[in-house]
């Protein structure tokens, strides 16, 4: 059962990913979120921006499935520290925030102890930097990174939801590159 949850989780994501990097780029520019918080926020697009990817070995579709997971779990630990600013966004932005827990509950039931492998690529976002940028210097000043998230929306992220739910059968090629990234990280 948790698979098909876990394929739901993924699908969605992806679909809405453009959406919810323009959520997230509102949290970057927020003064009332802590700027530990705005940095996280800025590396998670990075993240997504710099086609990192945390699981080693995907291409296409499934090149996504770790961005939108590192970013789920971003928006989780800024929360952590910056709940009232956080229940704003969870407002304004209700179909990014609405399913947030339970897709997380999914996530961590379905990848068990292979979500140290995205908490790990958590850990790294706050230092990324991409096309010369930092996330540091993102979150000070978001004007590079806001035309950046609307160039790749419009020119990489335009997802068709049926090749999405296509690629979205194949999620268990991911674990064995999971399994393999996990080996390293101990």
């Amino acid at each position: 059962m948790s698979r098909e949850r876990f394929e739901d989780v993924v699908c969605e994501a992806i679909v809405s990913l453009p959406h919810d990097m323009k959520a997230v780029l509102r949290i970057v520019e927020d003064p009332e979120v802590s700027d530990e918080g705005r940095v996280l926020a800025g590396g998670a697009l990075m993240h997504v921006l710099s086609a990192a990817n945390a699981i080693p070995g995907q291409r296409g579709i499934l090149a996504y499935v770790d961005d939108v997971l590192v970013l789920r779990l971003v928006l989780e630990r800024i929360e952590k520290d910056n709940p009232e600013a956080i229940a704003r966004h969870r407002e304004d932005s209700p179909e990014l925030f609405s399913g947030l827990d339970e897709q997380l509950a999914v996530t961590r039931e379905y990848l068990a102890d292979l979500i140290t492998v995205l908490d790990h690529a958590v850990d790294g976002v706050s230092k990324l930097s991409h096309q010369g940028h930092t996330a540091g210097e993102c979150a000070s000043d978001s004007t590079w990174l806001y035309d950046a998230v609307q160039e790749a929306i419009v020119d990489e992220l335009d997802f068709d939801e049926d090749e999405v739910a296509r690629e979205c059968k194949q999620l268990d090629k991911l674990l064995p590159h999971l399994k393999t990234k996990a080996a390293t990280l101990k």
